[in-house]
């Protein structure tokens, strides 16, 4: 992450801006070390995805970006089969999740 005065930080993960808490949580429960580029991007996508809230928040349009050794190590956008493997991981776990909450309502009757 780099400041506006030039001073930077490396991070293996870190969240900013609005639902960065909801993201940061759900960050440190990865195991970057251990998950490929791709996997991480389909990871990403889901975080996102979690911390958006459609009832408060504006519609968002994801962008996604990698530096590593499939770009050559430059930032660039992630190739489209990525990302849309990617979108597909996030919408199926909102998906998911919203099972698995109607479920515990339905549990509650």
């Amino acid at each position: 992450m780099i400041e506006p005065s030039g001073y930077y930080v490396g991070y293996r993960g870190c969240a900013v801006g609005k639902g960065k808490q909801v993201a940061k949580t759900e960050i440190e429960k990865l195991d970057l070390d251990n998950m490929t580029v791709r996997e991480a991007v389909k990871e990403a996508a889901r975080i996102i995805y979690s911390a958006h809230d459609d009832t408060k928040d504006k519609l968002f349009e994801l962008e996604l970006s990698w530096v590593c050794k499939e770009s050559n190590d430059l930032h660039v956008h992630v190739p489209q089969d990525v990302y849309d493997d990617a979108v597909q991981h996030a919408e199926r776990s909102l998906d998911d999740d919203e099972d698995d909450n109607e479920m515990d309502d339905d549990e509650d009757l």
